[in-house]
């Protein structure tokens, strides 16, 4: 679509050094070298450093790095520490994806100015474009990797230029000749056009033995919505060194994972008994280079053709490889896994938790599929977390709830996969949409395709795995959609359109109850003024309320409030006669607001203190403080436990009784990431070129645009009242500050007196009479269920003969407490094998329903899950769960036994049996 220029690289650079601009015999695309004829870059020309590295010497994964990030300090660029993996300051990406990210788009668009220009960072990243070829290509393809960026932020429009084209491809040869001493004639240059993150610009790799090792990109174009291109205000060197690549590159090893992994790799090859000679896996490197396309099916001839020319028997060498390609697998997907799990990617099966889950759960089925016990997969992330935490020393805070989420997620694993029968049943039943299915039961359980195909063929139903199935299946996810809400657009272009402003009052002193201000703009229900004291709702934090008060002394109630851009809108509660210029008095509800005051400082306190107790892989994943509590989800896969709880509240009310006083500050966008780091992003994207900083001395700094406290003193104290799992990899803690925490624990106690009143027992004692009328109450209820179910099961041998013919099925329709029902149906089991039973009561304005199924009628693919479906589309409005066995659900419709028998009919006509 975009088309580079002929005379783009045009530049000294390539004179000084003999340079041509060459078109590529192979491939078509035009690259600067010397009499070459072809780009020099795989599969145009084979691997020629296998075995023969071009450096002057070999390097370590560390080595490489450290000599990156030195070489370009020692040229004037500031080393910037890396960003989580996780991109949690983006609203459009989920994970970082090239070190340029953690620039995007704020520093690239001018806004803000970057933490430091020239920068140098080694920054990991993910990426899940080509997962599916990694293994087969040695190393090349990962979906984790470093990359080594080396930024400068011109400004264009200013003129004012650090440097450009020349300089950076003069680093670039700079490093690979003077720095690793590679020769000058066996590195190429590859015209491209670069496209990511919403800007584009010119580029050329970097090519030197076959490999592509850098990409160095000149930004200066955006991308408009129409796809067409406009000149950015900041002219961008963005470059990607490929660090592994580069590392692979100086030790000539026939596969980069020996030099990314080398004691793992070691222990691995062990653990698969993998013994491949090192003459062989190079054979099979070069000729997999010669490829465009990488599956099993084009790397199969290059295998067999090795094994040829070395005397293996194909067969043998094809299985042995096979394993080893899974093998590495593993390495690369346990990597990405630990990274994700240390920035807060917690498995779920939303967001970057969904990430997660399916790389645990592709590396759970090569181990299954390899016969490999569980305690290899222990040992392989204990391996793992050996070989990083040096060069990430935050893995640390991770050690003990990485074994415990690979434990869970494996639990889980094995639950799902007993499952699959009944879940490709009900696909079939719903109409069967070869890839569309399969990608739909991938992303709604994690099964992998291999047991869809396997159970769909005892259907009938020939089921084709794409090549890239899981490439397709990660792209789905990877982008956030950025929430827009239509409804408001017009109201928005209409205040932005007329360029008011308020001044935030509430932020040069939040503890403002009154002011003065001017009305600047009226509309019947809200009114728009020159400064509040009016707090919007904001990150979290509900919105003030209170009056405004008119010159002639009349109230109106300030119900919302609500900002826009730089305008603050007050709604009131009836139409004001306020008009533009008035003078009017301010009042918020003062103790609302320094309850919420409260309740947001006590939201940093908590979070921090949550993260100390659980673990550095803790973010904010939602949040919400209201007056009477406030609630905090966190990244983490389990509930906690009640020590944990009482510890984090412990630790929480420490920091409150050391009556610390809170830091607010603003500051520019990259000196605080470069002071902070982007933890401070806790609330998610922070807009602007300048942030504000809430800091509590020692304990916690965070991005946020909220109202606080000046000391930790006036919190008094939190306490936490419930704490749930909300779904999968976010924890939910609800909990009360000040006042309001006053107010609970009084309810709190006043229902403990009451119910120790009742039973005329000391406190002390409480616990053990409550559990003495439990046991009495569970033994009394064990009578009854034994008294209950002998009465179920007399009335079974009286209905054995009552069966009525709906169809070819014999059903059963009754009408009777429900829980009496499922015992019923349970004795039914056991004398009848062929029967359908519904069974139905009122429950307030509606109806509970259940249906069971015999065994000889599931066989025959009768399920009650599938005749609940009919009875929710056909009869009922409602909802429910089943399983082929049985069913329950209910709803609001005009249940009886005519009508049930009508919806049985219909399902028997279109689901014949044997």
């Amino acid at each position: 679509m975009y088309k580079i220029r002929d005379v783009e690289f045009s530049i000294e650079f390539m004179r000084e050094h003999g340079y041509k601009r060459i078109k590529c015999k192979s491939c078509g695309s035009y690259f600067w070298g010397f009499e070459e004829e072809n780009c020099g870059e795989a599969p145009c020309k084979l691997y020629t450093f296998i075995n023969n590295p071009p450096t002057r010497r070999r390097y370590s994964l560390r080595e490489m790095r450290n000599t990156f990030l030195k070489f370009f300090e020692k040229r004037g660029h500031e080393i910037i520490n890396p960003y989580p993996v996780v991109a949690r300051w983006r609203d459009d990406l989920l994970v970082t994806i090239a070190s340029i990210a953690d620039f995007q788009p704020y520093v690239t668009s001018g806004i803000s100015e970057p933490p430091a220009n020239p920068l140098v960072i080694s920054q990991p990243c993910l990426r899940f474009e080509d997962i599916d070829k990694v293994g087969f290509t040695s190393g090349r393809h990962l979906t984790i990797f470093e990359m080594g960026g080396a930024h400068v932020f011109n400004k264009k429009l200013e003129n004012k230029f650090i440097y450009w084209k020349n300089e950076t491809i003069a680093y670039h040869h700079e490093f690979a000749t003077r720095e690793l001493g590679i020769p000058e004639d066996l590195i190429t240059y590859k015209e491209h056009f670069w496209v990511g993150g919403g800007n584009a610009g010119p580029d050329v790799e970097g090519i030197i033995g076959g490999l592509e090792v850098s990409t160095l990109v000149f930004m200066m174009y955006k991308i408009n919505p129409d796809g067409s291109l406009s000149e950015t205000p900041i002219w961008t060197v963005d470059t990607g060194y490929g660090i592994e690549r580069w590392t692979w590159l100086s030790s000539g090893s026939p596969t980069a994972f020996e030099v990314i992994y080398p004691d793992v790799y070691k222990w691995i090859l062990k653990v698969g008994d993998i013994d491949i000679p090192n003459y062989v896996l190079k054979d099979i490197t070069i000729g997999i280079s010669s490829l465009h396309e990488f599956t099993w099916d084009t790397i199969k001839p290059v295998i067999d053709e090795v094994a040829v020319k070395h005397g293996y028997d194909h067969v043998s060498l094809e299985s042995e490889y096979s394993m080893y390609v899974d093998l590495m697998k593993s390495l690369d997907f346990s990597k990405s896994i630990l990274f994700l799990i240390k920035d807060g990617g917690i498995p779920s099966n939303v967001k970057e938790g969904y990430l997660t889950r399916m790389l645990i759960r592709k590396l759970f089925n090569i181990f299954e599929k390899r016969s490999l016990e569980y305690s290899v997969i222990e040992d392989l992330f204990y391996n793992q977390y050996n070989q990083w935490v040096s060069d990430y020393p935050e893995i640390k805070d991770i050690y003990n709830v990485l074994f415990d989420i690979i434990k869970f997620e494996y639990k889980k694993y094995l639950e799902i996969i007993k499952k699959v029968p009944q879940i490709v049943r009900s696909y079939i039943k719903k109409g069967w949409r070869d890839v569309d299915t399969l990608v739909e039961i991938y992303d709604s359980y994690g099964i992998p395709p291999e047991y869809v195909k396997k159970e769909a063929s005892k259907h009938g139903i020939k089921v084709g795995i794409p090549k890239n199935f899981t490439e397709l299946v990660s792209m789905r996810h990877l982008k956030q959609s950025v929430a827009v809400e239509e409804f408001r657009e017009p109201l928005e272009d209409k205040i932005k359109s007329m360029k008011l402003y308020t001044e935030k009052l509430y932020y040069i002193n939040p503890y403002w109850s009154e002011a003065n201000a001017r009305v600047i703009y009226k509309d019947k229900n809200y009114v728009i003024l020159d400064r509040t004291i009016f707090y919007p709702g904001e990150g979290g934090q509900k919105y003030d309320t209170g009056y405004i008060i008119s010159p002639d002394n009349r109230s109106y109630h300030v119900k919302k409030v609500e900002a826009i851009g730089d305008v603050i809108l007050h709604y009131l509660d009836e139409d004001s006669d306020l008009r533009v210029g008035d003078t009017v008095r301010l009042k918020i509800d003062w103790d609302r607001r320094y309850q919420l005051m409260k309740h947001h400082t006590a939201t940093h306190i908590l979070l921090s203190a949550i993260r100390k107790i659980l673990g550095g892989h803790i973010w904010q994943a939602g949040v919400e403080k209201e007056v009477d509590q406030a609630r905090l989800d966190v990244t983490h896969h389990r509930l906690p436990t009640l020590d944990e709880i009482k510890m984090i509240e412990y630790e929480a009310n420490k920091v409150i009784s050391k009556c610390i006083d809170v830091s607010i500050y603003t500051m520019e966008r990259g000196v605080a990431e470069k002071r902070f780091g982007p933890k401070i992003y806790q609330g998610g994207v922070v807009p602007g070129k300048y942030i504000r900083i809430v800091e509590i001395p020692g304990w916690d700094v965070e991005a946020c645009g909220g109202t606080h406290v000046k000391n930790t003193c006036e919190i008094q104290f939190i306490k936490i009242l419930n704490v749930e799992k909300i779904h999968d990899g976010v924890i939910r803690f609800t909990y009360a500050a000040g006042d309001s925490a006053v107010k609970h624990v009084w309810d709190y106690y006043e229902a403990v007196e009451r119910a120790r009143k009742s039973l005329s027992v000391s406190l002390e004692s409480m616990p053990e009479k409550v559990s003495e009328l439990v046991n009495n109450l569970e033994e009394l209820g064990d009578k009854i269920s034994k008294l209950i179910r002998e009465v179920q099961k007399y009335r079974v041998y009286k209905l054995i003969n009552e069966f009525e013919k709906c169809g070819p099925y014999n059903v059963l329709i009754l009408r009777d407490d429900i829980d009496n029902l499922i015992i019923l149906g349970e004795e039914l089991d056991k004398v009848s094998k062929e029967y359908i039973l519904v069974g139905y009561n009122k429950v307030g304005r509606g109806y509970n329903m259940i249906i069971r199924v015999g065994d000889n009628y599931m066989k025959k693919g009768v399920s009650a899950k599938d005749i609940m479906d009919y009875f929710i589309k056909y009869l009922i409005k409602g909802g429910g769960r089943g399983e082929d066995k049985y069913a329950r659900f209910g709803g609001v419709g005009d249940v009886n036994k005519r009508s049930i028998e009508e919806v049985l009919m219909k399902y028997a006509e279109e689901h014949r049996t044997e």
